[in-house]
């Protein structure tokens, strides 16, 4: 008799592990495929940001320092009558320094530089002109904006995506598969300011030539999408 309970409990305990043992199939690997798309859109450009530098050198850093201010207010002055408004004038930075790379101390040097926004293209040259008078002696930034650039963007990134969807259906047809959902995006967009005519500081005399640029908004995107 416990011969034979024995052996019916061996039986259960070998099909209790036979039970839990089960095979499971590995899952098919997902079928994808990642594709670029970019575009570009310009536009034309109704804006331009200039920044000039007011820069002044003395021994005694007060003097500079006083010096830069004067020029720096006939410079703002200057600008305005040639038709920005105050609200478009700003100080983009101040710094004054020493030179030391000799083994005594040098002269001071202070330099204020003033940021510009010109809504009217037209005037710009105007604008170079009468700050360099006044005694703007650099000009560090030229770039054009353009105020729709964000309707530029939205047209880019759509096309951006139609030229990766195009590219995707090609290279999915071609190897005999369908494209499916979308399962990843990545963008990075930027804009490009392109000046027909580089501008010049130029002298009293002679009007400083400006033409009328245009902006160039671009977006990139990768895409990945699922194969059926």
């Amino acid at each position: 008799m416990l011969n034979k309970v024995a052996k019916i409990i061996t039986l259960l305990s070998a099909s209790a592990v036979f039970l839990s043992c089960t095979i499971q199939k590995p899952a098919a690997p997902e079928r994808s495929i990642t594709v670029n798309g970019k575009a570009s859109v310009q536009v034309k450009a109704d804006m331009v940001s200039l920044n000039f530098l007011v820069r002044t050198k003395d021994w005694n850093v007060n003097k500079a320092s006083d010096r830069n201010a004067e020029i720096s207010n006939k410079v703002i002055e200057a600008i305005k009558t040639a038709g920005v408004s105050s609200d478009d004038i700003s100080t983009a930075n101040y710094n004054i320094s020493q030179d030391l790379s000799n083994t005594f101390p040098g002269q001071y040097t202070v330099i204020n530089n003033i940021k510009v926004l010109i809504r009217n293209t037209a005037i710009t040259g105007n604008v170079i002109d009468g700050a360099v008078v006044a005694g703007a002696n650099g000009l560090t930034g030229f770039t054009y904006l353009a105020e729709e650039d964000t309707s530029a963007l939205r047209q880019a990134r759509t096309q951006a995506i139609q030229n990766a969807q195009d590219a995707a259906n090609l290279l999915a047809g071609a190897s005999g598969a369908k494209v499916g959902t979308v399962l990843e995006i990545t963008e990075g967009y930027s804009t490009v300011s392109q000046p027909k005519l580089a501008s010049t500081i130029a002298s009293n005399s002679v009007a400083t030539p400006i033409v009328e640029g245009t902006v160039t908004v671009e977006s990139n995107v990768t895409v990945r999408y699922s194969l059926e």
